[in-house]
Parts: structure tokens; C-alpha cells; sequence
């Protein structure tokens, strides 16, 4: 009963306060930019016999809006790349299924056949998803352990496959040349998708404009301490501070979520993609594999 309790507030606590995936790095940085604080207070108070100039918070303002112009655009180009991702997926998804759907309507392949095309199309899910996090052998794909070709792109290998074994059932007379055509922009769409995957795995957002972002953050939070010092005391040291939190956060998810195909809690749940992916085909195909778990 208690236990139930307290997975109930749990489950309410984080529903009102979700976990922050860059909370580390991002407290860390927080707590940087607080004993920075504490130190220009202790200077303004003690050490300095006039207020800062007036220039300092003009400038400080004048970087704020900059600021904010960057982070907007930054923001928004690191969720149209998750958000292109996240189509490209939801595509892959779909091609698998109509591939599946059409190859058990017009080849009714035999049990064997079946499942051999349901391990080559779920294969080919989580070679793409080791391909854009970093490569996996041929071997490590599951239903190819004991495979004992060593291809460079593995997924291209797989999806090689799919195109012999579709020729294979049109030359036994099973698909004519219609309903060839009528599967094969599901089969070519596999390979589509992962070459649209490749492109925005490695067509980051540019450089200068991250470089940018980041030095007018520095350069704010190093200069916002002196003019808010002069004007609100130690409370500049929280002020300072929860501006901190919200930029450095910013700037954090976004370098988190621009690249969508790692393993961090912004990014993309491949895994359970794939294992979408194998649900539908041995549904459609009347086929049992095992669950994608990694």
C-alpha cells in the first residue's frame, strides 16, 4: 500500500517537475556562474569606491537582445533537425509495414520465405540505427549472428537483400512485373531514408552560428554581475543566476537535441522504432522474432 503511495506522488512529482536530461552539465555551469557572482558582489561592495559606469548595463542589454535573436534561430534549427529525423523514422516505419503488407498480398511467400523477409526488413531497422551511432558489424544485427559477410554499409548490404529476394520471387513466377512495380518504392525507400538520415547526421548547424551564441552568452553572464550588482545588492547573485539557468539550458538542449540518433533522453527512441517495425512485419507475415531490446 505504501509502496503504491509513493509511486503515485512519484509519478505526479514528475509529471508536475520531469527530470532535466542536461541537468549535470548544467548544474555545474550554473554553480560557476553563482561563485563568479558572489565574487563581483564582494568587489562592488568592498573594493571598487564608485558604481559601475553606466555603459556596462547598456551593453549588457544590447548583448541580451543579440543573444536572444541567436538562440532563437539555434533553437529552431536544432528541433527542425530532430523533427526531420523523427519523419524520416516515422517513413521508415511505414515503407516496412506496405513492404510487408504487399509481399504477403500478391508473392504468399512460404513460412520459411516469410520469415527470412521479416528478419531482413527488421534487420535492416536497427543496421540503420547502429549506422548512425557509429557502425555495427553484420553479426551484431539481430537474425544475422551467424551471417558471415562483413559488408562496410550494412545496411546497404541488407537492403541489397530485399531487392534479390524480391527478383528472386518474380523470376519463380510469383510477382509479375506489375505488382514489382507496384513494391519496389517501399524497397527503395528504405535505402531513402537512410540516406536522408546520413545527411542530417552530418550537416550540423553551422559552426559560427553555435561560436556566436556561445561567446554572447559568456559575455553576458560575465557582464551581467557588475551592472546588477550597483542596482540590487547580493540579490543580483539569484537574478544572475536563474538567467543563467535558462540560457546555459537553452543551449544545452539544443546541442542535445540537434543530434537526434545518440542515446540521451532528448533524443530519438530508435530502439523502440525498431521494435515497432518488427511487431508490424511479423504480424503481416505470420511470422515470431524476437523482441529489438538494444
Amino acid at each position: 500500500m505504501e509502496c503504491g503511495v509513493r509511486n503515485r506522488i512519484l509519478r505526479i512529482w514528475l509529471g508536475f517537475w520531469p527530470p532535466l536530461p542536461v541537468w549535470r552539465r548544467l548544474d555545474v555551469s550554473v554553480l560557476a556562474v553563482a561563485v563568479y557572482s558572489v565574487l563581483v558582489e564582494l568587489v562592488v561592495e568592498h573594493l571598487l569606491p564608485n558604481k559601475p559606469p553606466k555603459w556596462i548595463g547598456e551593453m549588457a542589454v544590447v548583448n541580451a537582445v543579440l543573444l536572444g535573436v541567436l538562440l532563437g534561430f539555434r533553437n529552431r534549427e536544432a528541433y527542425e533537425r530532430w523533427w526531420e529525423a523523427r519523419k524520416l523514422w516515422g517513413q521508415l516505419i511505414n515503407d516496412s509495414r506496405n513492404l510487408c503488407l504487399k509481399v504477403a498480398a500478391m508473392a504468399d511467400p512460404p513460412a520459411d520465405e516469410r520469415t527470412a523477409f521479416a528478419r531482413l526488413v527488421v534487420g535492416f531497422a536497427v543496421a540503420v540505427k547502429y549506422h548512425l551511432r557509429g557502425g555495427q558489424p553484420l553479426k551484431n544485427v539481430p537474425g544475422f549472428e551467424g551471417d558471415s559477410a562483413t559488408p562496410v554499409h550494412v545496411p546497404a548490404h541488407l537492403a541489397g537483400r530485399v531487392f534479390a529476394q524480391l527478383k528472386a520471387w518474380r523470376t519463380a513466377g510469383k510477382l509479375t512485373d506489375t505488382e514489382v512495380l507496384a513494391i519496389d518504392p517501399h524497397a527503395r525507400g528504405l535505402m531513402d531514408v537512410c540516406g536522408a538520415c546520413e545527411r542530417v547526421r552530418s550537416s550540423p548547424v553551422p559552426l559560427s552560428y553555435r561560436s556566436l551564441l556561445r561567446h554572447g552568452t559568456v559575455l553576458y553572464l560575465l557582464s551581467a554581475p557588475w551592472f546588477m550588482s550597483a542596482e540590487y545588492g547580493y540579490w543580483a547573485i539569484a537574478i544572475v543566476c536563474l538567467m543563467a539557468y535558462f540560457l546555459l539550458g537553452t543551449e544545452l538542449t539544443a546541442e542535445n537535441v540537434e543530434e537526434p540518433f545518440g542515446a540521451d533522453a532528448d533524443d530519438l527512441t530508435l530502439t523502440t522504432f525498431c521494435d515497432t517495425i518488427r511487431k508490424s512485419c511479423t504480424e503481416v507475415l505470420g511470422v515470431d522474432l524476437p523482441a529489438v531490446t538494444s
